[in-house]
């Protein structure tokens, strides 16, 4: 009896240390899973307090794109973007945060998206809505052809317009296509110069005037023009022309390198000035009344994110509309 006595006592104190040794390993694998939930890329206090009352992360995590409050059902108020002199106060991370999920988010519905030229890379998105699809006479410009006229003989023969292309890296030379369609072989910049590459770049006004067509309507307005439209943008936005477009096709490249397919590039992070700079002139549209009707993510622009280390997109394919 007494040799079964002891047993059972070690058995005991096998079981307890055991139990004990659990519950130390739940506790700890409890606290573990609260941190890893958290959202990914978590954002300083600097980005809330800039924006001025945002009731929450996913106003920053690009969750707009979805076009409802996700907790509450209801059509979400777009993401805006602060001041310049918040903008400076926000660190680098925040200001990447607040780039991506702006670009994320739809702020205005189109119930007719019609994909125009190639499904994939070529084609661009038009809203077909009553108010903004393009109507026989109407003008468009796109500039950035690539060798590709998918979207321009889409839009000819969809809507019936008189498409106006530019491309100063093209063999072809300036030539009438047919009836509608017109191509220089030309570039657009924020003045007038010939580059060393024998590229004839023009501003958006010089380009208008030599057509004749400064103050008439412009249904489609397309840039693709391989980060070129950050120089182009601060010159549209200083002037008037902008008031005449009633879409605003837009591929955005958010680094140095980002329009060509480079792999091998591991570093797209811009630096937290051109952070800046990308999202005033973005800014900039807004307050010229610019929606985004439709984004897209170029997967070929894949990279890893610094600051979060997810899967981001350095290039976006936006479209905004002009509201009234």
């Amino acid at each position: 009896m007494k040799i079964i006595h002891v047993k059972r006592r070690t058995l005991l104190t096998y079981v307890l240390s055991f139990s004990s040794g659990c519950l130390v390993l739940w506790i700890f694998l409890f606290f573990s899973s609260q941190q890893s939930v958290r959202p990914q890329g978590s954002i300083d206090q600097t980005a809330f307090d800039s924006i001025g009352g945002a009731d929450g992360p996913n106003q920053l995590f690009g969750l707009r794109e979805f076009g409802k409050d996700l907790n509450k059902g209801k059509p979400a108020e777009p993401l805006i973007i602060p001041d310049n002199a918040a903008l400076r106060n926000m660190s680098w991370s925040a200001l990447a945060e607040l780039y991506h999920s702006y670009l994320s988010q739809v702020q205005f519905h189109c119930s007719d998206i019609q994909r125009v030229g190639r499904i994939t890379d070529g084609g661009w998105d038009v809203c077909a809505d009553k108010e903004f699809v393009p109507k026989d006479p109407c003008i468009v410009y796109s500039f950035g052809v690539g060798d590709d006229f998918s979207f321009e003989d889409g839009i000819i023969r969809h809507y019936g317009c008189s498409v106006y292309s530019f491309d100063p890296n093209m063999k072809m030379q300036s030539q009438q296509r047919n009836k509608n369609s017109i191509f220089y072989r030309q570039g657009l910049a924020d003045s007038d110069r010939t580059l060393t590459n024998g590229w004839v770049m023009s501003k958006f006004e010089t380009i208008r005037a030599g057509l004749k067509q400064t103050t008439k309507q412009l249904s489609v307005v397309k840039l693709d023009i391989e980060e070129w439209e950050w120089e182009v943008l601060p010159d549209l936005l200083a002037s008037d022309h902008l008031k005449t477009v009633g879409q605003l096709l837009l591929e955005l490249h958010q680094c140095h390198g980002c329009s060509k397919y480079q792999p091998q590039q591991e570093d797209k992070e811009p630096n937290r000035d051109h952070y800046i700079h990308m999202l005033e002139l973005l800014s900039g549209l807004y307050k010229k009344n610019f929606r985004i009707f439709h984004t897209h993510q170029n997967r070929a622009c894949r990279y890893v994110s610094k600051f979060t280390l997810s899967e981001r997109s350095a290039c976006f394919e936006v479209g905004f509309l002009q509201i009234s």
